[in-house]
């Protein structure tokens, strides 16, 4: 059973000077969002989600439509004021809202530096969805870390963390990396400190990682699960093996 997630109040934004430019694109944002409204697709993204998850009731595929018609318009105004536009969108915890942001940003992702990293924690603070979870750990944090990789440091603390979307986004923000080969020793020591995990999206997230290292390094991911075999949650070991070539997997059969 999915656990239901208890909304934490969304955090005031940093003390700064408006901008007014980026609150009018953020205004027209939250209007187009409303306007593609519809119950059905909030029922949707509820069953899937949780009842709990706030959301404007937009497709995904129609979201994304929202996005790029703002990602085209900003294209040439930089990561400053895609970040500007992107902050209140995310503190507001709102789903689609939170889509939006994330392809606003990740829009200017060669941008991205170690940084930008203390915006996206506040970021995550407001997340109240793993979908959410996902787009800021995979396009944004990601790159922070990649750019700056002592911020390491950081994704060990999130996966001590009391809230399961820091938990789940502290392992995906690896597997853009893990899936090139980098950084699996950090990826690694991570998805060990969250291995035995109660919450299933979190557990998802650790295979999902192991997945991605395994393409490259499938020997390394082997004798990482056969070290941690006894706490690894069936979940993890489905998706984490669901690619491997069969030696590898009888190779963790026989151990």
């Amino acid at each position: 059973m999915r656990q239901q997630h208890q909304r934490r109040q969304p955090q005031p934004a940093a003390a700064k000077t408006p901008d007014p430019a980026a609150e009018g694109i953020v205004a027209e944002i939250r209007q187009r969002l409303r306007a593609a409204a519809n119950p059905r697709a909030a029922q949707e993204w509820r069953r899937t989600l949780g009842e709990d998850v706030p959301c404007h009731g937009v497709p995904a595929q129609q979201a994304h439509g929202i996005a790029m018609d703002f990602v085209r318009r900003m294209r040439t105004n930089g990561l400053g004021i895609a970040i500007d536009v992107a902050d209140p969108l995310w503190r507001g915890g709102v789903l689609e809202e939170g889509l939006v942001a994330d392809e606003i940003v990740n829009a200017q992702g060669r941008h991205v530096g170690g940084g930008e990293f203390d915006r996206f924690d506040a970021w995550m603070e407001n997340v109240t969805n793993v979908v959410n979870a996902d787009g800021l750990a995979t396009h944004l944090v990601s790159r922070a870390v990649a750019a700056k990789p002592s911020l390491v440091a950081r994704l060990r603390d999130w996966a001590k963390s009391n809230n399961r979307f820091r938990r789940r986004a502290a392992v995906m923000s690896f597997t853009p990396m893990a899936r090139e080969g980098r950084f699996l020793t950090d990826a690694l020591g991570v998805a060990e400190t969250v291995i035995a995990d109660p919450d299933e999206d979190v557990q998802a997230g650790v295979g999902m990682l192991l997945l991605e290292a395994a393409r490259l390094q499938p020997d390394r991911v082997v004798e990482f699960l056969k070290r941690v075999k006894d706490r690894v949650p069936p979940n993890v070991m489905r998706i984490a093996t669901s690619k491997m070539q069969p030696a590898h997997v009888r190779a963790l059969q026989g151990a």
